[in-house]
């Protein structure tokens, strides 16, 4: 009965209780809901963030996703914008008369509509795990560099606004034009000259006419060696080995000019002045053949007069309608709302047309809830700039990217991601929960989205590395108290502030400062300054222009500086730190980049510091005080070219270090070997204590350092060696006390018997005693009875009685002791081996002990050299500092072996290797190929160079264990010098092999015949680039191997080679060889980009 009772109980419970605890906590738990779909919409973001990025990504590369996941991101914003605006009622209704009560109806359908859309939120998000699968061809029409057709839509909408529509049309028909040289847009900030500019670019290389080449360089604040570098980057030149201004100049010149047919356009951004071509390298407009020039400035006057432009075009801002548009884009949904609608037509017109206002106003009430909407207006009064960016400004969500947009404002223009981070966590932002830089890293990342989601910040496009912050956003962040009337940010532009006015600043920023305006600043009392950023003129080179003498050298005092978190100090001529320095106990990070400073020794003190940069420093030095700086997490000697001596244990004391940089800079760590004490150098083995490390930088002089195979050895030997001695020193010991232990037994033994002997010698001495005693007697009696005839006749035995028995009892004496030796013999014999055993027992077990205690320290030593390397994510190592190509970004390794092949065996070397993504090494003499290098596969590998390695055969040779993943990502394969070498492939290649492979250079490697087979040719389809120097064998780029070929109508196409350069390949025939009866076309050699030279028996392309 009682179970039917509990029975009918639970059902009752299931249909009944359940739902009406459901339906109640929509009323109670309200909060909880909408925090939950707080939650599921932030989830939902990054789904959506990280799908688009990988679309961005693909688009970049002109690949194909075959999930096609762009309708799937083009829906979640639809559900998010529906998200937050479910979000955003929740305030509004959940309480009415005045919001003293609580409005249950409300609460009750609100929570089951968030309820509703979580679930809904949760499944797009399971939707949305897409594996970015890539289709294998290349789509037609593909344009390296291509930017994301989608960029203009966050600023125009999805297609070109009509007033920019034709300004776009008129610019290109003057590019057109061969009789203008030079093309100027002008406009006021903010009116979108940067956007247009990058509608121009893609437009041009969308339809692949015009120009050649199109370089590209921001002038306003940028040095001349930037503006070079960014033009000479569009060409594929490397300035740095150009060490004077008039080289560079030259080197870019010739580069410009090198091809009459060449046509090329450098677009120059941002002018505020005039610009001396001829300084930078840039070609005169009588000077050009076929070279244009597109700028852009915020002055009519700067392109007609400074720079003598054939036609200036004005970008005016956009008219009512436009504006609207372009809101309404923006803000989609929201403008449902019909008492939305007359609120937006207002903003618009305060907004005076200009896109980037427009569009950081509308993206940050896109998402707003109606108190927001309907205070704008008097929040951003009548078209004040500033008070528009204080509006966007504080409705940011988080306090972090409030300061990282104060931050960018301070510093201006474009800003490296890393300086921002070590700025930004020097004032306490962007902390995570692991306390890593790596998680700030992401952090930062997550609110520099955030900016450019509502325009605060530029989209810098393809460009992860730098962010820009606009001109009228620096100026208003300089001007406008944002956080307080005693908070202030000053730079550059405001630098005639009063003192009082300087005293309230929290942070400064001062270029190109001279002495008497620092002094000037150093005798402020600041209130509250937090960072301080000053630098000093440069050179062309980027070295301090003004190489004073000690008497004019920098006076830098801290005293009124008592709460500074972040100093930043860029080519100043300091020498030596001044002792007030002492005083910031709060600083966390200090930079002293390009600094002609000298002493540092007085840094140990500053025991809070977490960040320091001595990047380009004069320093030579890295004295024994800087062990002292047990909190540092980043240490940065890049390009420290003077830096001779790093003390010893200095390294090994910062066991805190996260990230070390040291590229260009210190190289002659101490060998493992070597005794420290003797050395006054750093080691490296110093870095195994620098168990946080995940970035390292750094060059290592001799290879011979790395081999730290033969001091591993030696370790390992010296701990066997001293485990032996302690094996026997115990054993000894053991033996020593057993030895005593079985003496002490032994000579207790002989005692006992001893003892017993004495006792039966004595018992036999008494026993005769008594017989001569009982015979004397007798005879005595005898004589007093006078019995003298009796002594005569008993003397013959009286001797013989006597000794007979007394040789009796001797008898009876000797048996007796005899017996008792020889047990004495038997328990000796029986101590000694119980004791032997007992010995051989005890020395094993210490062997065991001591052997298991040795293998431990064995293990920890291989441990050591393991997880020097193991843990890093990033790293850039250069072994026997070899020069050649770099890389930004990519994880790189270097290698010259001079005969050190036996770096590849080290463990660490092959983890390292697995993660890397550019390898270059010169001077391999034991591997026939390249494969074996990695054992376990370059699975990441992108960037490939071998120079002078004789013993190479092949690169890939399948006959042996080749691994799946090997080269299945490979971008470029440069080979030089490579005497020995038969073959690329031997043997069939794994489909995805080579699949990625876009550049191939191959130069002296006079065994080489050709480079690939006819029938491998399909898998290279994302080719461009083919150059071979100087091979003496080489008789075909591509021969035909007969009946392999299995395509359609046997046509072999490499749609993207836009170069080949065939260059003294003396027994050239042709470029392919056709077998008998095939036919088959290699579409891009009829192309312009060819060029063959010193070919003296190739007469066809196809023979």
């Amino acid at each position: 009965m009682a179970d039917i009772v509990l029975s009918v109980a639970s059902k009752v419970a299931k249909y009944l209780v359940a739902p009406v605890c459901r339906h109640s906590s929509y009323v109670i738990f309200s909060g909880s809901y909408i925090g939950q779909l707080k939650e599921e919409i932030e989830k939902l973001e990054n789904a959506t963030q990280r799908v688009q990025l990988s679309i961005n990504e693909a688009r970049q590369e002109m690949k194909l996703i075959k999930a096609h996941p762009e309708q799937w991101v083009t829906e979640m914003k639809t559900v998010l914008d529906k998200g937050k605006q479910l979000e955003h009622k929740e305030i509004a209704k959940k309480t009415y008369f005045c919001r003293w009560l609580p409005n249950l109806k409300e609460r009750y359908r609100l929570s089951r509509d968030v309820r509703r859309k979580v679930r809904e939120i949760q499944e797009h998000i399971l939707r949305g795990r897409f594996e970015m699968d890539y289709c294998n061809h290349a789509p037609s029409g593909h344009v390296v560099g291509a930017l994301n057709v989608d960029s203009s839509a966050d600023h125009w909408g999805d297609t070109i606004i009509e007033s920019r529509a034709s300004i776009l049309e008129k610019i290109m028909n003057t590019l057109d034009d061969e009789k203008l040289k030079v093309t100027g847009i002008y406009g006021c900030d903010g009116v979108g000259k940067t956007t247009l500019l990058e509608e121009v670019e893609k437009k041009l290389k969308s339809e692949r006419r015009l120009f050649d080449v199109i370089a590209k360089a921001k002038v306003s604040q940028t040095p001349l060696k930037k503006i070079q570098d960014g033009i000479a980057y569009a060409f594929g030149l490397n300035l740095k080995d150009e060490l004077s201004e008039e080289g560079r100049r030259d080197r870019l010149f010739r580069e410009i000019q090198s091809d009459p047919t060449k046509k090329v356009l450098i677009i120059l951004e941002d002018l505020s002045g005039v610009l001396d071509l001829k300084a930078v390298g840039i070609p005169s407009r009588y000077e050009s053949r076929g070279c244009k020039l597109l700028l852009t400035s915020s002055f009519k006057n700067v392109l007609e007069q400074e720079m003598d432009a054939d036609r200036t075009i004005h970008l005016e801002g956009l008219n009512n309608k436009e504006a609207f548009k372009l809101f309404e884009k923006i803000v989609r949904d929201r403008l449902k709302d019909e008492k939305l609608k007359p609120i937006a037509a207002k903003v618009v017109k305060k907004l005076a047309g200009l896109p980037l206002l427009i569009t950081s106003v509308a993206s940050t009430l896109k998402y707003s809830n109606m108190f927001v909407w309907i205070n704008v207006l008097t929040k951003i009064g009548g078209s004040n700039i500033d008070a528009i960016a204080k509006f966007c400004y504080n409705n940011l969500k988080s306090e972090d990217a409030k300061s990282l947009f104060l931050l960018c404002g301070l510093i201006g223009g474009t800003i490296r991601v890393e300086t921002l981070l070590v700025l930004g966590m020097g004032l306490g932002l962007f902390e995570g929960s692991l306390k890593r830089i790596e998680g700030s890293r992401e952090k930062l990342n997550t609110f520099l989205d955030s900016l450019r989601s509502v325009c605060l910040l530029l989209d810098g496009g393809d460009d992860k590395e730098n962010v820009t912050i606009h001109d009228l956003y620096c100026k208003a962040v300089v001007s406008t108290p944002f956080t307080g009337e005693d908070s202030l940010v000053m730079n550059s532009s405001y630098y005639s502030w009063s003192k009082e006015k300087l005293a309230k600043c929290w942070a400064i920023y001062l270029v190109n400062t001279v002495n008497g305006g620092l002094a000037e600043l150093m005798s402020c009392q600041f209130i509250n300054l937090k960072i301080l950023m000053l630098s000093q003129p440069e050179d062309w080179l980027g070295s301090p222009a003004h190489r004073h003498d000690e008497r004019h050298c920098c006076r830098l005092d801290f005293t009124c500086m008592k709460d500074l978190q972040v100093l930043y100090l860029r080519s100043m001529h300091i020498t030596t730190l001044s002792s007030s320095i002492e005083i910031l106990k709060d600083l966390r990070s200090l930079f002293l980049d390009n600094c002609l400073v000298e002493d540092v020794a007085i840094l140990g003190k500053l025991k809070a510091l977490q960040f320091l940069s001595f990047a380009g420093s004069a320093i030579s030095r890295l004295p024994t005080e800087m062990g002292e700086l047990k909190n540092l997490r980043l240490l940065n000697l890049s390009n420290c070219k003077k830096l001779q001596i790093i003390e010893p244990g200095v390294l090994k004391s910062l066991v805190n270090l996260e990230e070390l940089y040291m590229k260009g800079s210190f190289d002659r760590w101490v060998s493992p070997d070597e005794i420290p004490s003797k050395s006054c150098n750093a080691g490296l083995a110093e870095l195994r204590s620098l168990t946080k490390l995940t970035i390292l930088e750094i060059s290592i002089l001799d290879p011979a350092v790395i081999l730290e195979g033969n001091s591993i050895r030696k370790r390992i030997s010296e701990v066997n060696s001293v485990q032996e001695k302690r094996i026997l020193e115990a054993c000894d010991k053991e033996k020593k006390k057993l030895e005593e232990d079985g003496s002490n037994k032994i000579k207790r033994i002989l005692e006992a018997y001893d003892r017993k002997k004495k006792k039966l010698e004595e018992d036999g001495s008494n026993k005769i005693k008594g017989i001569l005693e009982a015979y004397d007697r007798k005879k005595k009696r005898l004589e007093e009875d006078g019995f003298d005839e009796i002594e005569e006749i008993s003397k013959p035995y009286e001797h013989d009685d006597s000794t007979k028995k007394r040789e009796i009892s001797e008898v009876d004496l000797q048996e007796k002791i005899s017996e008792v030796n020889s047990v004495q013999q038997e328990k000796i014999s029986e101590v000694n081996s119980v004791q032997q055993e007992k010995l051989s027992v005890a020395c094993d077990q210490v062997k065991k002990q001591l052997e298991e205690e040795g293998s431990a320290q064995i293990k920890k030593i291989l441990e050591d050299y393991d997880q020097t390397f193991g843990n890093l994510i990033r790293f850039w190592i250069n072994i026997g500092n070899l020069d050649g190509r770099e890389f930004e970004g990519l994880r790189t390794m270097k290698l010259k072996l001079e005969g050190c092949d036996n770096i590849f065996s080290i463990e660490w070397v092959q983890k390292i290797l697995q993660k890397t993504q550019y390898l270059h090494v010169d001077g391999l003499q034991k591997f026939k190929n390249v494969q074996d290098i990695c054992t376990r596969g370059f699975r990441e590998l992108k960037h490939l160079d071998i120079d002078n390695s004789p013993s190479i055969k092949y690169i890939i040779n399948s006959s042996i264990n080749l691994l799946p993943t090997t080269f299945t990502i490979l971008e470029s394969l440069f080979l030089k010098n490579l005497i020995d070498l038969n073959k690329i492939c031997n043997g069939p290649m794994a489909p995805e092999c080579f699949s990625k492979l876009k550049a191939v250079r191959i130069e002296k490697c006079h065994q080489l015949k050709d480079l690939w087979l006819l029938s491998e040719m399909q898998r290279l389809v994302h080719l461009e680039e083919i150059q071979v120097h100087e091979c003496d064998s080489m008789q075909a780029i591509i021969p035909n191997d007969a009946g392999k070929v299995e395509v359609a109508d046997e046509i072999v196409e490499l749609p993207n080679v836009r170069r080949l350069d065939l260059q003294k390949l003396g027994n050239m025939r042709s470029f392919s060889t056709r077998g008998e009866g095939a036919a088959f076309q290699v579409p891009f050699l009829f192309s312009p980009h060819i060029s063959l030279s010193f070919c003296k028996y190739m007469s066809f392309l196809y023979s």
